[in-house]
């Protein structure tokens, strides 16, 4: 009842032209209570086209930067800019309009592969939706599908693997050419083949689009553009693989950490 009782926020459907995807974060803090801040002071610039990924152990403050940019909060202090407006000023539907995010575990709906990709927008063609599995390398996938891109879906997908719905995912973020593109790369639950797919369609995905990756597996961050090393809600080291490698310090550390690991798996 309480949670009924919250004034509500008028739902805006006005568009908004797609912005160019600059991003800057400004002395931005945040806390999901009060005083106990989980973003401190972080200042950082993600131009368009760039692929920034962020590296840090749980907790480190990953999330709650993707949770500000898509607006599901508003920072406590400081300020983010998209193209230089501020974000708050614009209404949370109209500027989610050219974002995308693709989940670690995609969520499917009961329909079809093709209304999963185009979410039956009327804006998303027959042929859009082809375009964008065919660009992801869907089609290694769906030839097993019987009906192809009519091929059902139950709900959440549980006929189709886990790099199946992966890949629909993927294309149903291209589909809708987002300026922005979040994607939490979880590459570590998908065998060999599957990830050699995900990697060239995430390659596919990133093109022309300012691109936040949330890195679990550092070998797949290699060619980020920037790498922000997270530390209790503080940017701890920035740069890129090989200026972090050099510096050995927090980032090198890990690198090596998993490096080994998996050679001797």
């Amino acid at each position: 009842f309480q949670l009924l009782d919250e004034t509500g926020e008028d739902v805006k459907d006005e568009r908004m032209e797609r912005y160019e995807g600059n991003v800057e974060f400004q002395n931005v803090s945040f806390a999901y209570k009060a005083d106990e801040y989980v973003l401190k002071n972080l200042n950082f610039v993600a131009n368009k086209g760039e692929t920034v990924a962020l590296v840090g152990h749980t907790g480190s403050g990953k999330s709650s930067i993707m949770n500000l940019l898509f607006r599901f909060y508003d920072p406590s202090k400081g300020k983010i800019l998209i193209d230089g407006i501020d974000i708050t000023t614009v209404p949370r539907q109209t500027i989610r309009d050219h974002m995308g995010i693709v989940l670690q575990d995609p969520y499917l709906f009961s329909g079809t592969i093709e209304s999963n990709v185009s979410l039956s927008d009327p804006r998303i063609s027959r042929e859009t939706v082809i375009e964008a599995l065919e660009a992801v390398g869907g089609e290694r996938v769906l030839k097993n599908l019987e009906k192809g891109i009519d091929e059902p879906v139950i709900e959440k997908g549980s006929t189709l693997s886990s790099g199946q719905r992966q890949l629909v995912s993927f294309a149903r973020a291209l589909a809708f050419d987002p300026a922005i593109l979040i994607l939490d790369e979880a590459t570590s639950n998908i065998d060999t083949e599957t990830e050699e797919i995900i990697q060239h369609a995430m390659d596919v995905l990133k093109k022309g689009r300012t691109t936040f990756i949330i890195a679990h597996r550092l070998s797949t961050i290699k060619n980020a553009d920037r790498i922000l090393v997270l530390d209790r809600g503080e940017i701890v080291e920035s740069g890129s693989h090989d200026e972090l490698i050099e510096l050995q310090g927090r980032y090198e550390q890990m690198y090596k950490l998993q490096a080994g690991v998996s050679q001797h798996v």
